[in-house]
């Protein structure tokens, strides 16, 4: 609120707040008859769509997700930029976004999902701290880049100062990794292509001193053994190991990302990684090993105390995909 102080004049109180005596007055003249100083609300510009055709869009909209604003115009026939339809599905809470890539479920993926969350549901967090959760990934170095946004001005595309670089063929490496609620275990990192004899070799090296490691042995610990349901995994050369060393076996569902929270594990991983920009196999391969060892306990607890929460949600999306 701009006002004179008593006895102040209007030139006065504009050099004392740095306005100009103008803006003083018109202020005061606005508290003198309105008691108060709030702006009236404006109209701003006025809607190109009208109430039914805004109705329409959304409705189109909802039944065929996968129509991007250009083809939303067309089909349609508004007489407005795509932009202008973007921003009124936004307004309707319908965002575009990138869809993520998922395996078609048949009926018997989709029970032996529900049959693991229903068979587990109930296993309490401390139960998942028995857990010896394994996966593979792989890791890219320098010069490989997936979507990144960037803001340009219109023409600038191809400026570098807008670009990215890219190597015709960055550097990969392929990992195999063991952790549970306390802690990673034992690694291995390759670059030749993963096979069922490999896979053994690697399981035969580091899935026994893992455990040795993770769990308490004196006296011994019950721990299970999760992994994924690739062909690989199941391999009767694996099965038949692992039932020799008296390993227990959760029967985890195929196709189920979602339930396993070493994809977690694997995209914080990558995120730390982006840090070390490696550029040949022993950089890379190093820069892996350090970031596995460093990951954070916390992270390693909050992932396995997930699963109770996995399995209900693949319950509730009745054996279907889940947010997680």
């Amino acid at each position: 609120m701009v006002l004179t102080r008593i006895g102040e004049t209007q030139a006065a109180a504009a050099a004392r707040i740095g306005s100009t005596r103008q803006t003083v007055a018109h202020w005061q003249h606005t508290y003198a008859s309105r008691r108060d100083v709030e702006d009236d609300q404006r109209e701003g510009r006025p809607r190109k769509l009208t109430e039914e055709e805004e109705q329409l869009l959304v409705m189109t909209s909802v039944v065929e997700p996968f129509q991007p604003p250009q083809q939303l115009k067309r089909k349609l026939q508004m007489d407005v930029s795509p932009r202008t339809i973007d921003r009124r599905l936004i307004e309707a809470d319908l965002h575009g976004r990138v869809a993520r890539k998922r395996f078609e479920l048949t009926d018997e993926h989709v029970r032996k999902r529900l049959s693991f969350a229903e068979g587990y549901k109930n296993w309490t967090e401390q139960q998942w701290e028995t857990v010896l959760f394994t996966d593979e990934t792989s890791f890219k170095g320098a010069g490989f880049h997936g979507q990144v946004w960037v803001r340009r001005p219109p023409g600038q595309a191809l400026n570098p100062e807008y670009t990215v670089d890219k190597k015709p063929h960055p550097v990969k490496v392929h990992f195999w990794g063991c952790f549970s609620a306390n802690g990673v275990g034992y690694s291995y990192i390759f670059n030749e292509n993963l096979n069922a004899k490999l896979l053994k070799t690697i399981i035969k090296a580091n899935l026994l001193p893992s455990a040795e490691l993770l769990f308490p042995q004196d006296p011994p610990q019950q721990w299970w053994f999760l992994q994924d349901n690739d062909p690989k995994h199941t391999s009767r050369e694996i099965k038949t190991w692992l039932h020799n060393k008296g390993v227990s076996c959760l029967d985890f569902p195929p196709y189920s990302p979602d339930l396993n929270p070493s994809e977690n594990l694997w995209n914080d991983m990558a995120r730390r990684l982006e840090k070390s920009q490696a550029d040949d196999q022993n950089q890379l391969q190093d820069a892996v090993a350090e970031v596995w060892t460093g990951t954070a306990k916390d992270l390693l607890k909050t992932l396995a105390h997930s699963m109770p929460r996995r399995c209900q949600a693949v319950i509730d999306a009745k054996g279907y995909y889940t947010s997680f």
